[in-house]
């Protein structure tokens, strides 16, 4: 008779997650795995939990404004009448020289 344990995933119990969750594979250095499992090993959670964590507020934070939306309403607001001041370097001459 074998008993040998076939590898592969773990399938848990379904009643350990709250949702249905899905199964990615990551590639990372070896430095980011590093600080990973150390930062795993501190905080007592697994590296799953950490990444989960870290993707959820990576996607809070996009969603924040940024500058540019909170400026909008002043934005453009002063005009200089130069269709091209942003593109052509003639009007960057001398700019900062004040400075010197």
């Amino acid at each position: 008779m074998n008993l040998r344990i076939k590898p592969g995933i773990v399938k848990s119990p379904n009643w350990y997650y709250r949702s249905r969750m899905k199964t990615i594979s990551l590639k990372i250095d070896s430095h980011l795995y590093a600080r990973l499992e150390k930062e795993s090993k501190k905080s007592g959670r697994s590296k799953s939990a950490i990444t989960r964590e870290a993707l959820r507020e990576s996607f809070q934070q996009k969603a924040r404004p940024n500058c540019h939306d909170l400026m909008q309403d002043v934005c453009g607001s002063f005009r200089s009448g130069v269709k091209d001041l942003a593109t052509n370097k003639k009007y960057m001459k001398g700019f900062g020289e004040w400075k010197r």
